[in-house]
């Protein structure tokens, strides 16, 4: 019986193991990197140029693009965020509450801007039942400075000593800065 059973099993010939084939997906990462790291070099440097002396300089391009910044931080706005109806507004101040009542015309937000109220807000205050009045137009280091003074401020106005228990800050304030 032995014999019998050594018969009817399958004979499975031993074949070498195969070798790997290279890895498709390595080679083509690999490629594709190469490609990326030149197409960087070659876009990054667009921003350089070299000078009469072979030095290197910012490109025409950048030095506008440096200069038109340099005046929109000049151009800065200092603003304030009044409600103009008397209702409930947001409240980031004020504890466990999430909502004040704000008689119109009372602060709700301090703030600066260097892209006035359309490139800030675009139509956005008009939802909220807010109005945007710039207080100070000037540089940004001046914007910030008197954005502090009001921030800190607020807590001694009388629409907000007027409340109990006041708050610290407006309203539309997160923080102090």
């Amino acid at each position: 019986m032995v014999t019998v059973a050594k018969k009817f099993r399958p004979q499975v010939p031993i074949l070498p193991e195969p070798e790997p084939k290279p890895k498709r997906g390595l080679l083509i990462f690999i490629v594709l990197c190469s490609i990326l790291a030149v197409l960087a070099t070659w876009k990054g440097a667009e921003f350089l140029d070299l000078d009469e002396n072979e030095k290197l300089q910012l490109s025409s391009s950048r030095q506008d693009q440096m200069q038109q910044r340099l005046m929109r931080l000049e151009q800065c706005e200092q603003y304030v965020l009044r409600a103009k109806f008397s209702g409930f507004y947001p409240c980031y101040s004020c504890g466990v509450d999430t909502a004040i009542y704000l008689y119109a015309g009372e602060v709700w937000k301090y703030g600066i801007t260097i892209q006035g109220e359309k490139g800030r807000y675009r139509n956005g205050l008009t939802s909220l039942g807010l109005s945007y009045r710039v207080q100070y137009r000037g540089s940004i280091q001046t914007c910030l400075r008197l954005e502090a003074l009001k921030i800190y401020q607020y807590a001694l106005l009388p629409e907000n000593t007027k409340r109990m228990p006041p708050i610290i800050r407006p309203p539309g304030n997160k923080a102090d800065l």
